[in-house]
Formats: C-alpha cells, sequence, structure tokens
C-alpha cells in the first residue's frame, strides 16, 4: 500500500508540473501575440474576467505543485 502512495504521489506532481508548464506556455504565447499584434490580453481573453481567470489558473497550478512536491518528498524521508 506505501509503494501504491508513492507512485500516485510521483503522478500527481508530475502532471501537476507538466500542468503549470502548459498554462505557462500558452500565457507567454498569448503575450507574444498581445504584443505583435497590438492588442490587449483582456481582448485575447474575452474581458477582464477570464483573464483574472487565467492569472487564479497558474495561481492554483502553482500552489498543488508546490503542495504536491513537498508531500512527495516529505514522504520519501519517511
Amino acid at each position: 500500500m506505501k509503494n501504491r502512495n508513492k507512485y500516485i504521489n510521483w503522478i500527481v506532481f508530475i502532471l501537476s508540473i507538466v500542468s503549470i508548464l502548459i498554462s505557462l506556455k500558452l500565457l507567454w504565447n498569448m503575450g507574444i501575440y498581445v504584443y505583435e499584434h497590438g492588442t490587449s490580453p483582456n481582448i485575447v481573453y474575452g474581458g477582464d474576467f477570464w483573464l483574472n481567470m487565467a492569472w487564479v489558473r497558474l495561481f492554483i497550478l502553482g500552489v498543488l505543485s508546490i503542495i504536491s512536491g513537498i508531500k512527495l518528498f516529505n514522504s520519501e524521508h519517511k
């Protein structure tokens, strides 16, 4: 059972890191598009609400990555 939990912790950690990297790349590409075409992030995302939700998504993924990493590395030391 302990071995199974270890694999689940690794899977959650890897998926959270991959998710935040994908979200950061999408935000980066949006920034490049905004810069090259002279528009604003509000227009690309469809308003202030969705722009704020993009930042909230990055924050939540960052917190998830940190928490899952802490849990993963603390469980390995026990």
